[in-house]
């Protein structure tokens, strides 16, 4: 892949990370809190697809990120390990939200995801911008 490519769909992942990152917060004001829970976890997703096409690492599934991200950027101190566990809780949560119907998140379960989700994105869109 060529450089110009390799940023179209970095800058591609970054508008989709922030565009969920809006529907979950709207998703929350709607008290829809598994759909939310959805959202905050794609956003992270795709916030570190974004950062894996800026370092050239190559995944094929969310448990493939989640452990190369914990390898190449939690490990070597990038990020914080308060971060490397909010992704993998994320994922959890979302298998949760989506696939298990006996249970429900409340919207404050969801609502305390908000704020560390969004300093995740940020930090990740910063770390990327300083590659």
């Amino acid at each position: 892949m060529i450089q110009e490519e390799r940023q179209l769909l970095i800058e591609r992942q970054l508008e989709k990370s922030n565009r969920f990152l809006l529907q979950a917060d709207e998703m929350i004001a709607l008290e829809h809190a598994d759909l939310a829970v959805n959202r905050y976890y794609y956003a992270c997703y795709h916030i570190v697809q974004a950062l894996f096409l800026q370092k050239q690492i190559s995944v094929r599934t969310h448990s493939g990120i989640i452990s190369q991200f914990s390898l190449h950027f939690v490990k070597t101190k990038i990020v914080s390990v308060e971060d490397g566990s909010l992704l993998a809780r994320l994922f959890q949560l979302r298998q949760k939200a989506d696939y298990n119907c006996a249970y429900d998140f409340s919207i404050d379960e969801a609502k305390d995801l908000k704020e560390p989700t969004h300093r995740f994105v940020e930090s990740i869109t910063e770390i990327i911008q300083h590659l």
